[in-house]
Formats: C-alpha cells, sequence, structure tokens
C-alpha cells in the first residue's frame, strides 16, 4: 500500500512525453501523501485519483476472507479501518501541497474533472469520493454511523 502517488511520480519522470494517471486508494494514500509536494515542487506532471472510501477497503476485504475461512462470523471490523470522523479532503490536502486538485461527488462531475487535470501543466489530483459499504456483506456500518 502506498505506491500509487510516488509510483506515478517515477513513472512520469522515465517517460516525461506520456500522460500517466495514478490510481490509488485514500488509506494507501495516506503512506505517502507527502510525494505530492515532490510532484508540485518539481512540477512534475502525473495526474493522480485517490479513490476516496473513507476506508482501509483492502483490509475490510482481507479480513473478510480470513474470517471466511476461519468460519468466524461477520461482525464489526476493527474501528482503526476506517478513514472517517474527521472525513479526509484529499483535494483541499493536495492544494495546501501545492498541487492543483478537484473533489469528485457525483458521476456527472467525473468527465469534467478528468478534462480539467489533462488541460492542467503540472500536477493534478482527483479526490475521487465513493462509497464504503463492501457490497454482498451483512456489514452495513458506515463512516458516521
Amino acid at each position: 500500500m502506498g505506491v500509487g502517488i510516488p509510483g506515478a511520480i517515477g513513472i512520469k519522470l522515465a517517460n516525461p512525453d506520456k500522460t500517466v494517471f495514478a490510481f490509488t486508494g485514500d488509506g494507501g494514500s495516506m503512506y505517502t501523501i507527502q510525494a505530492l509536494w515532490t510532484a508540485a515542487h518539481h512540477n512534475i506532471d502525473a495526474k493522480f485519483v485517490i479513490c476516496n472510501n473513507h476506508s482501509y477497503q483492502i483490509l475490510k476485504l482481507n479480513i473478510l476472507h480470513y474470517w471466511g475461512e476461519q468460519q468466524i462470523p461477520e461482525h464489526d471490523y476493527p474501528s482503526s479501518f476506517n478513514l472517517c470522523n474527521p472525513s479526509i479532503d484529499f483535494a483541499e490536502l493536495a492544494k495546501s501541497l501545492g498541487v492543483q486538485a478537484i473533489r469528485v461527488e457525483t458521476p456527472d462531475q467525473i468527465a469534467p474533472a478528468i478534462q480539467k487535470a489533462l488541460d492542467h501543466n503540472g500536477p493534478f489530483l482527483i479526490d475521487l469520493v465513493l462509497t464504503n459499504e463492501i457490497v454482498g456483506t451483512k456489514i452495513g456500518v458506515k463512516c458516521g454511523q
């Protein structure tokens, strides 16, 4: 976890003539969010999308698999698997690190956000807000409940 942002910077440096879009989760991005400052400082023209589901979703999926293997009934996830209260606004965080950014909360905002990223010369981040619900489970607790 956490290689999406710095990985995209490296890929862009290795391929300066190519458009680089990196996708990372919000949890993973928290390990290396400071790499956005590096992108801004050196004006590295990579584009970043943080899939913001307010949780470490991969940990939730992994523990569901483990519970299934161990025949442990589903129950609440550990609270440390959630990234809410306070909610992280990655667009504002990116801006504070010198990266232009936009927050996307509805499907109709996706295409204009991508176009804005492509039109921008320099690093650009899209904070793509998603549900944190794990489909197909009996666990339904969401951030804020």
